[in-house]
């Protein structure tokens, strides 16, 4: 989206805002609407409004903290994706809050209702006979919401993918790296290009390394990484990756990276991502629900240089017991 577009955007998603608050509560003069990464916000009275519009899901977090700063009585939140709605609804009851969500259709809020977790789609058999390959060729295979990938240090290099109705090892770091890999290297066997990849990366991709496109993508996932590397630090024997409750939608929502050991839930963050509690505390409802863990309480992993006191605010604020853990 052009710049332009994004105003332009911005600007329909504050007078929306503004033109619902004044049917719902039929103040009719001047509010002040401020803008937050997709979507925005104003205080009227004790109360929060905002109009979210951008992966609804994850700008909770960054409503949340609004909410602390400014010491409001309550949240109401107005969604206008109605497939996202509803997980929004069900993040909201995860905090210590009185929060309202719903759906907009037009300038009419409707009601919704939270919803339930998704049960993450088995991997074929097909795909799973590449374990092997990527094993081999220096990678880690995980498995997250239905998909095999192969990781170094916590960077995605190759996923395996359904091409003409064949499973496929597709190369490279992003769907456009993978497509181009794929063209200069025809007819190369898919281990021998997976290995050629993670030589490319493990040069970059370890700690003192000159800054490169190997070492600056995923941060949460060689934090993860490196904590796999060490457990002990986490106070477990082994930690294993786990998926997010939430699929992330492309490479600029990845959010944090989840890890399971000794029972419980551990979130990797890094820098300043408002969005990594929503995710956390939606995955560790649905990993107890599960069964995958046996104790309700997270832990937020983050560099000592990420140990923020927004962070320590959204802590107070969840309903589940978190701790953070500096590591790094």
């Amino acid at each position: 989206m052009s710049t332009t577009a994004a105003d332009r955007r911005q600007q329909l998603l504050r007078l929306s805002l503004r033109a619902v608050v004044s049917d719902l509560t039929g103040d009719q003069s001047e509010l002040h609407v401020a803008d937050l990464p997709g979507g925005a916000w104003l205080v009227r009275d004790d109360t929060m409004w905002a109009r979210l519009d951008d992966r609804p899901h994850r700008a909770l977090g960054a409503v949340i903290a609004l909410a602390l700063r400014h010491e409001v009585d309550r949240i109401e939140i107005l969604v206008g994706d109605a497939e996202l709605a509803p997980i929004v609804a069900r993040r909201a009851r995860q905090w210590d809050l009185p929060i309202s969500v719903r759906h907009l259709d037009e300038r009419t809020p409707v009601a919704v209702e939270p919803a339930p977790h998704a049960v993450a789609p088995t991997v074929p058999e097909a795909h799973l006979a590449f374990t092997e390959t990527i094993t081999a060729a220096g990678a880690d295979p995980v498995v997250t919401h239905g998909v095999l990938t192969a990781e170094y240090r916590g960077l995605e290099i190759a996923r395996v993918v359904d091409d003409e109705g064949r499973a496929r090892l597709a190369v490279g770091v992003g769907a456009n790296d993978r497509e181009a890999f794929r063209e200069l290297h025809i007819g190369e066997a898919p281990e021998a290009s997976l290995a050629r990849v993670v030589a490319a990366v493990a040069e970059h991709r370890v700690d003192g390394a000159r800054p490169h496109p190997f070492n600056t993508m995923s941060p949460e996932g060689y934090l993860a990484s490196a904590l796999r590397a060490e457990p002990t630090a986490a106070g477990v024997g082994t930690l294993v990756l786990t998926g997010s409750a939430v699929a992330p939608i492309g490479a600029v929502d990845a959010g944090p990276v989840m890890l399971v050991g000794g029972g419980r839930l551990f979130a990797c963050t890094t820098g300043v991502d408002l969005g990594a509690m929503p995710d956390a505390l939606d995955t560790l409802e649905a990993r107890a629900a599960s069964g995958e863990i046996s104790e309700t309480s997270l832990t937020v992993v983050v560099p000592s240089r990420n140990r923020l006191p927004v962070l320590d605010r959204l802590v107070t604020a969840a309903r589940a017991s978190v701790d953070i853990l500096e590591f790094q």
